[in-house]
């Protein structure tokens, strides 16, 4: 059993479970990436286990974005809940061994070094895993859509029934399909994320080349815009020990 909840990682869909677990994204733009790596590994990762050990947390993941210097983010930090369940309580303070002014003092520094520039609250709808592939990919292509027409469970149902299964000479390694929670408004920029997971980024390159279609895809343009993809590759993750 633990096993199979291991496997969930990030957004892992098709069993009843994953339908308990809310993703809470938190998007950063680091100004020194180095550095902000540095509190990632030495304070956060600290904090979060603790958290994820006492119950508050199913898990926990950092992520870097992979060679865009142009896109708004460097960094995506995801929390992982089950919301089924109280959360336990925890002290950041604790878990490092700090003072409050120490503490102070740490998040003085980060707060100097990057900036929360979005979040996002998703839950799952559907998985597909290659036999064989790994419980945690290295590498996930976000996909942001937006849904046209408030159609809804019209995309919804074309996006789960277009990929019940992963053929053996994909390059892709996974697939998942999450729908956004806090979508208010008519102006959010995007309502759900698909995302592609791969083995290395070598694989998502090549997944690019060849003979391309002429993008006739009506059915699909009616139903949602995809606002733009985002490739990460993952730096940190924490699960229960």
């Amino acid at each position: 059993m633990k096993k199979l909840l291991c496997i969930i990682l990030l957004f892992y869909g098709f069993n009843s479970f994953t339908q308990e677990l809310v993703f809470q994204q938190v998007f950063i733009k680091a100004h020194d990436v180095e550095a902000y790596d540095a509190f990632l590994k030495n304070h956060f990762s600290k904090i979060h286990q603790k958290r994820v050990d006492e119950g508050g947390l199913f898990a926990w993941d950092a992520w870097k974005v992979v060679d865009t210097p142009q896109e708004d983010f460097t960094h995506m930090v995801t929390y992982i809940y089950d919301y089924t369940k109280e959360p336990a309580e925890w002290n950041a303070m604790e878990a490092l061994g700090m003072n409050e002014t120490q503490m102070s003092s740490v998040m003085k520094n980060v707060n100097s070094i990057r900036e929360r520039v979005g979040k996002a609250t998703l839950n799952d709808l559907a998985s597909v895993r290659k036999k064989g592939a790994e419980d945690v990919p290295n590498i996930m292509v976000l996909n942001f859509m937006k849904v046209k027409n408030n159609l809804f469970a019209s995309y919804e149902k074309a996006e789960i029934d277009g990929t019940k299964r992963i053929s053996n000479d994909d390059l892709r390694v996974g697939w998942n399909f999450h729908r956004r929670l806090d979508n208010y408004g008519t102006d959010t920029y995007f309502s759900h994320i698909t995302i592609d997971w791969f083995d290395n980024f070598r694989d998502y390159i090549r997944s690019n080349m060849g003979s391309l279609s002429d993008g006739n895809d009506s059915e699909w343009n009616k139903l949602r815009d995809l606002k733009k993809r985002v490739v990460l590759r993952n730096f940190l993750k924490i699960r229960s020990k």
